[in-house]
């Protein structure tokens, strides 16, 4: 099964391809192997149900997915944006959604759901202990885990593949991923799935999740660092109940407290980790220092009460346009601005919530957010389903409901951070999860079968 090798795949693909035998120019075009080889087997699949009168089934999301693309189109042709850099500003996200329905609509069996579950945690482990070999092997073992260097022009928009576009940080691991801060939540989804298998807190169980956690903090991206800490606290909120979490909530920030009060001062200057070697504990710390928070207001805080307010007192309803240049443009250019600085195709679209209100005003982040919240209601929705069936079947629909549950909840809060469903080593996961997720719930209605007879 395709999407089986893809699943093992795509956290090794900048690895793999690097030692290829072929040119940067083809080298390029091989990055667009595993997406076209979601679109093969969708196609297959939709051919197949066609032929046989096999019924699509109802997600929760189909909808809310439906009217977001409308009004992406509806953005794109009211603002006259570029049809070209349209599409290309949409594919990231779009390409996965294909994946989702690929799998939501596969005959899985339990067996075959907990394959691709342990396939990920198998990835998982070998991500940590390609981790390990960089951060002891020194310079060596760094530029070997390198991905190589090479640039792609298509339709007048060039993309470079490289590592980190402004630099690394000193100490930092990420794996086979070929960047941090995808390395940082790609682990982020290995703890989850890791988590969802605990049925009791034992001490080896906790090593494990440490383990995790330590790594997923050793890629030095403080998003990816607190997005952990919320997924231990979503799993511990659906396995003990608020009051036991609210408990464990009031420990943990006691203990931050102490740390930041010891380790960085109010008062302090932030030390940026690409420039000089910075702690664990003082690199997430140094974000509640006064010289960070004024970096902030030019960075994702300043596009949060900088852009939001030019969008809507501007074009609330449907943005700027889908294209991501001419909606840059036009926010630099708006009669009314609240704009804290001059903005630039470089992390533009690091609030990628706010990135949505910009390309497709609120009509599309209202679509966009009701997606998150249907696969947030649909995973709940399944998961009490399957604690009220006494039944050991029930446990892996447990699982995944868990998983989804946790993924919902640390994806909204990084899209505040960076366009995290847009990597390949967490949208490819995320989606695939959300599919497995349908998959593993029997009790879903279908289409009226239609039957193509060629």
């Amino acid at each position: 099964m395709l999407i089986y090798f893809l699943t093992g795949y795509v956290a090794f693909e900048e690895f793999i391809l690097k030692f290829l035998p072929v040119s940067d120019a083809l080298y390029s075009y091989l990055r667009f192997f595993g997406e076209m080889l979601i679109y093969v087997a969708f196609g297959k699949l939709v051919i197949h149900k066609l032929y046989r009168g096999i019924p699509f089934v109802k997600t929760a999301i189909d909808l809310p997915i439906i009217g977001f693309y409308s009004v992406v189109l509806l953005s794109m042709l009211v603002n006259g944006s570029p049809l070209i850099g349209s599409l290309y500003n949409i594919r990231p996200f779009a390409r996965y959604i294909v994946l989702f329905y690929l799998v939501a609509n596969s005959n899985l069996s339990e067996k075959r759901i907990a394959t691709f579950l342990r396939i990920i945690l198998g990835v998982g482990i070998f991500q940590i202990g390609a981790g390990i070999i960089q951060w002891a092997g020194g310079p060596a073992a760094f530029n070997f885990f390198l991905p190589r260097e090479t640039t792609l022009t298509i339709g007048g928009f060039t993309k470079e593949y490289r590592l980190l576009e402004l630099g690394r940080e000193i100490g930092s691991v990420y794996g086979t991923l070929g960047d941090t801060v995808i390395y940082g939540v790609f682990m982020i989804l290995v703890l989850v799935i890791y988590l969802s298998r605990i049925r009791r807190l034992e001490y080896l169980n906790l090593l494990g999740a440490a383990i995790l956690f330590f790594f997923i903090a050793r890629s030095y991206s403080r998003a990816a660092t607190f997005s952990a800490l919320l997924a231990g606290g979503a799993w511990f909120y659906f396995q003990y109940g608020w009051k036991k979490t609210l408990q464990l909530a009031l420990s943990i920030a006691l203990v931050f407290g102490i740390l930041l009060a010891i380790v960085n001062p109010f008062n302090l200057e932030y030390i940026n980790p690409r420039k000089a070697r910075v702690g664990l504990i003082g690199n997430v710390t140094g974000v509640f220092s006064g010289s960070y928070v004024r970096v902030a207001q030019k960075q994702r805080l300043g596009a949060l009460i900088g852009n939001v307010p030019t969008v809507l007192v501007n074009k609330p309803i449907l943005g700027y346009g889908a294209d991501q240049n001419t909606t840059i443009e036009r926010l630099n250019a708006s009669q009314r601005s609240f704009l804290l600085k001059i903005l630039s195709k470089n992390g533009f679209k690091d609030v990628y919530w706010v990135a949505i209100l910009c390309f497709y005003g609120l009509l599309g982040l209202g679509f966009f957010a009701l997606i998150f919240y249907r696969l947030f209601r649909a995973a709940l929705d399944l998961y009490r389903r399957s604690v009220s069936t006494p039944l050991a079947a029930s446990r892996l629909t447990q699982q995944i409901s868990i998983i989804m549950l946790c993924l919902v909840v640390i994806t909204a809060f990084l899209l505040f951070f960076n366009r995290t469903l847009e990597f390949r080593g967490y949208g490819f996961y995320f989606w695939l999860c959300a599919g497995l997720m349908f998959a593993s719930d029997r009790s879903l209605s279908t289409y009226r079968p239609l039957k193509i007879t060629l």
